[in-house]
């Protein structure tokens, strides 16, 4: 779909001989940094064979000064435009794209505002080919390294807060892990499971970290740089974003189903005892209350449990509120029991039919609606896998490069 402004999205054409390294640079409105960062990595990377990948999801005029410069540099310049449609995962999906996309077995992932310093692009692949490791952090936080570059205390208190918060949800997988934040990093392409990757913003380490199997990570110390040009695309909206995704990510699907419904008790309850307050008969007041609660858990299931799920959510909440609702076959015979045989007031009794009928429900609605129906987006054309929890993966190998 043409934007006006903007080229089609386009790759260049294939190297002939295959780059020793990618350097992955994701962009939005970064036009006025594109020649500082090219020379800069150009004459860092002098006397290899790299090449740096621009995955653009501007909407000013970056694709178009990467067009005009790209000839002029060692370095093999290439330019993948997303069109708005196309941008999954915010940056984080542009980074995934990217490394679908590099032709290396190294790819380094650094911002287009040169606040990662491109000096420290061979250190970074020094590192990893000394050490035989898969991934090789820099490190804001290790040794000599530091977050000057931050632009506040308030910054600065976010990073080393989310950094701290981070470790101490996931204590042996990023055990030895300093900087979980740092958006500038190396990997060995061939040791990540790309297919199991669901990002989620502008900070994709920590979901490279717990989605990926047993891998040894090596830090190095960097300064972090101030801003060359241009805005910050960190925001209070992005925080959120990422405090969402570690819930996500820490939170298996089964248990957070089970929150939100037991979130979803609140309206229940309440609406048939004002109902039947009101002289509904109890069964009568049940039906009306499940779709009150219906309503509620269909919003919670789309923000917190099946939240990688694209689509129309108008197509999904009708199967939805229909599932939900065909647990009354089981449940009112089982409330009737309960109130008629046993005794028991409507609340309680509507209590322990939601128990019986949850497990139930999340299986159907797992395998009926989400699962089967909607396939994530992805850059392959290919169908993407179901995305394992991350209780499934093992610890992270975590050494220290000085």
């Amino acid at each position: 779909m043409a934007v006006a402004g903007i080229p089609e999205p386009r790759l260049a054409a294939r190297p002939e001989v295959q780059p020793q390294l990618t350097v992955i640079v994701p962009t939005r409105n970064e036009a006025a940094n594109i020649v500082a960062l090219l020379n800069r990595v150009d004459a860092a990377l002098k006397g290899m064979d790299a090449e740096v990948l621009f995955v653009d999801d501007s909407t000013d005029r970056t694709p178009q000064t990467i067009e005009s410069v790209r000839k002029g540099f060692n370095v093999t310049v290439r330019l993948h435009h997303r069109p708005p449609d196309t941008r999954w995962g915010g940056l984080g999906g542009a980074v995934v794209d990217g490394l679908r996309l590099s032709r290396s077995p190294y790819a380094v992932v650094m911002d287009g505002d040169l606040q990662h310093p491109p000096e420290a692009l061979k250190t970074l692949y020094d590192a990893a080919v000394a050490n035989q490791a898969d991934m090789v952090i820099a490190s804001r936080y290790r040794g000599d390294g530091d977050a000057a570059g931050l632009a506040s205390g308030v910054r600065r208190f976010v990073s080393s807060g989310a950094n701290l918060v981070s470790r101490l949800v996931f204590p042996r997988r990023l055990r030895g892990v300093t900087d979980v934040m740092s958006g500038f990093f190396l990997v060995r392409v061939g040791a990540l499971h790309l297919d199991n990757l669901q990002p989620s913003g502008y900070k994709i380490l920590l979901e490279l970290l717990v989605r990926t199997n047993k891998v040894r990570v090596t830090e190095v110390p960097y300064s972090f740089g101030e801003r060359h040009a241009g805005e910050s695309n960190a925001s209070m909206a992005e925080g959120l974003r990422f405090i969402r995704h570690l819930f996500w990510l820490r939170i298996p699907r089964a248990a957070r189903f089970v929150l939100v419904g037991i979130t979803g008790l609140v309206p229940n309850i309440i609406g048939i005892t004002v109902l039947t307050a009101a002289g509904v008969h109890y069964v009568v007041a049940a039906i009306l209350a499940t779709q009150i609660a219906n309503v509620w858990n269909f919003i919670g299931c789309e923000l917190l449990v099946w939240h990688d799920k694209k689509g129309s959510r108008q197509r999904r909440i009708i199967p939805f509120m229909l599932l939900n609702s065909s647990d009354l076959v089981l449940r009112l015979p089982l409330l009737a029991f309960f109130v008629e045989r046993w005794g028991l007031g409507v609340g309680t009794g509507t209590l322990l039919t939601l128990v019986v009928a949850s497990a139930l429900r999340f299986l159907l609605i797992d395998r009926l609606i989400y699962r089967s129906r909607e396939k994530n987006v992805s850059p392959n054309p290919s169908d993407t896998p179901v995305v394992a929890e991350p209780e499934a993966f093992d610890d992270v190998l975590v050494e220290h490069t000085a």
